[in-house]
């Protein structure tokens, strides 16, 4: 015989918790195919439940440096800022055009704590992301190794989010 106990209530009959119904939705958008199809669960979500998404855009811009290189830097950044924006607004169009309420917001720093910064100021109810970003998708194995080892976007928002998260692939 194994040495695993059953639970105490494993022999009650299985329940199924009330849950509320989303009213705020969270989409962190980078335009790859699986925060494509994210944005797809994000409407069926959001259109049963008469919610409002918010598509997220964070960027994590590169750190800037005195002397050479710094005026580079400081134009990636812009550049960086100016793709988010249009980005978050094509977003909203797509959503609104499905008649889907929304709104973008455009956030820097790193991707993973700007989503659940983002999730809580805005009492997010449900995150909505894809397993896999742009990253993944233009990366090498070293890019997915680096994932694989020290967890992508995506678990780091589904281990330390205090709301549900839909990861979709």
């Amino acid at each position: 015989m194994s040495g695993l106990q059953r639970p105490e209530q494993w022999d009650h009959p299985v329940e199924v918790p009330e849950v509320p119904r989303p009213k705020t939705i969270l989409v962190p958008f980078d335009g790859s195919q699986n925060a494509e199809r994210a944005l797809a669960w994000s409407i069926l979500a959001a259109m049963n439940n008469d919610a409002e998404v918010i598509v997220v855009v964070a960027f994590d811009p590169p750190l800037t440096v005195r002397g050479r290189g710094a005026t580079y830097v400081e134009e990636m950044k812009a550049t960086l800022e100016e793709e988010a924006k249009g980005l978050a607004a094509e977003s909203v169009a797509i959503l609104e055009a499905r008649s889907v309420r929304a709104r973008g917001v455009v956030v820097k720093g790193d991707i993973a704590r700007a989503i659940l910064e983002t999730a809580e100021e805005e009492a997010a109810d449900l995150i909505v992301l894809g397993r896999q970003g742009v990253t993944h998708e233009m990366g090498g194995a070293l890019d997915r190794f680096r994932a694989l080892m020290s967890g992508g976007i995506a678990e780091k928002v589904a281990r330390h989010a205090e709301v549900p998260v839909l990861v979709v692939v």
